[in-house]
């Protein structure tokens, strides 16, 4: 069936409100105008299932502070997780050099991606540790040791399939781009290269793909490649949010020039 673009319309309408978003910027297109919304849900989501894994990782959170606060209280030692020595982003630089080559070796772009990507997560989850370490009283360090432990959750299945090489070489090649902006700090282009891949390039919501009577020729391969990955299954949406905090982690833990760099309201 196909879908009106008046109730689609006004469903983007509504899920703005619900933002406290205008419901259309001067000169903005429909399309433009649903293409805010997807970058605000990306950013922001404010789903149950996302809300539900942040309380779940809350917890966690609550309950080994609380364990801590007990051993100290019995005079016992707390034992700490050792932090690792991690390589600089320069030794990183020459480790993951062409990560985001376009004609790069498939087999060999899942190790570095891979590589690359867990080295990042380990500098932004260490990074966490010793604040927490240093302000454990802090409510804000540990809501923030939280959004670590939930993004670990979230990108664990993207680890898997680079490990087992079944990620979609689409999304692989993206994540290679990004992983290669970031590289090389430059935070603009990882940030672009991110909103192309969760939200593609579609001129319709999903959906509104046939936009006549009649269907034309190859209309589900071109929409195939338009139609953003990070709407094809929940996992995906997930681990694509994990990047995106970490584009945002690098840009605070590795700045560089503001030319390069993205506003993020923070």
């Amino acid at each position: 069936a196909v879908v009106s673009t008046q109730s689609t319309g006004a469903e983007v309408k509504k899920r703005l409100r619900e933002r406290g978003e205008p419901i259309r910027l001067f000169g903005e297109t429909p399309s433009d105008t649903y293409q805010r919304l997807r970058n605000l849900e990306m950013q922001e989501p404010t789903g149950s299932k996302s809300q539900t894994d942040f309380k779940s990782a809350m917890e966690k959170i609550d309950q080994e502070y609380l364990n801590a606060m007990m051993m100290e209280l019995h005079g016992d030692k707390v034992e700490r997780k050792a932090l690792k020595e991690l390589a600089s982003i320069e030794e990183m630089q020459d480790i993951c050099k062409g990560i985001a080559d376009p004609d790069a070796d498939k087999d060999k772009l899942f190790g570095i991606v891979r590589q690359f990507y867990r080295w990042l997560f380990d500098v932004y989850e260490q990074t966490g540790e010793k604040r927490f370490r240093e302000n454990e009283g802090d409510l804000t360090v540990k809501l923030e040791r939280a959004k670590i432990k939930q993004a670990e959750t979230y990108i664990r299945p993207l680890f898997r399939s680079l490990k087992k090489k079944t990620l979609d070489e689409t999304l692989l090649r993206s994540f290679g781009e990004i992983g290669g902006a970031l590289l090389q700090k430059n935070y603009i282009g990882a940030n672009d290269v991110y909103l192309r891949t969760a939200i593609g390039n579609a001129a319709w919501p999903i959906g509104v793909t046939m936009v006549g009577i009649h269907a034309r020729t190859g209309r589900e391969k071109l929409f195939a490649h338009n139609v953003a990955h990070v709407l094809n299954d929940e996992s995906q949406r997930k681990y694509l949010q994990a990047i995106k905090r970490l584009i945002t982690f690098a840009q605070r833990h590795f700045p560089t020039d503001p030319s390069k760099s993205v506003e993020f309201n923070a």
